[in-house]
């Protein structure tokens, strides 16, 4: 048994370790600080993506989001009954169902966008602004997301 919970200095060396367990640390803090409102982080991508693109079919979001498509009728089933979401079938084609945020839907969003802020916030408080922003830049350059989005502050 480990004499403590400090991981091993080879992992503490591994960028992969590092970032896997920043993951692991960050999202059950996000998620603690949704579940107290009954949201999960999923939800909480569900909400902004329909924020920003106003309405898009129940596929799109799952690959936006790269959430499987059973998961993600689960979720869209919560959100649809709490009356955030409305799902409807496409007039262009029934196969698919087109998603679209209500004004309750709005109003939760803004919730969680604070909630996510605050969590994220008190996680990475250790670091500055600077850090912050620096840490952001390269994470989404590790993806190959545009930079232009941790320009901001965060």
């Amino acid at each position: 048994m480990p004499k403590s919970t400090t991981p091993p200095e080879a992992l503490l060396r591994s960028v992969a370790f590092v970032v896997s367990d920043l993951h692991r640390v960050g999202r059950a803090q996000l998620d603690a600080a949704l579940a107290d409102e009954g949201f999960t982080l999923r939800m909480h991508w569900i909400l902004a993506c329909l924020k920003q693109e106003g309405e898009l079919t129940q596929r799109q979001v799952c690959d936006v989001l790269a959430v499987d498509r059973s998961d993600m009728v689960r979720l869209v089933d919560g959100l649809e009954k709490r009356g955030f979401v409305v799902r409807r079938k496409d007039a262009k084609d029934r196969r698919k169902h087109l998603l679209t945020l209500t004004e309750d839907g709005e109003k939760a969003v803004a919730r969680t966008q604070d909630l996510v802020e605050g969590t994220t916030d008190r996680l990475f408080a250790d670091l500055s602004a600077k850090d912050r922003r620096t840490l952001h830049r390269l994470a989404l350059r590790a993806l190959g997301h545009p930079k232009k989005y941790a320009d901001t502050d965060v």
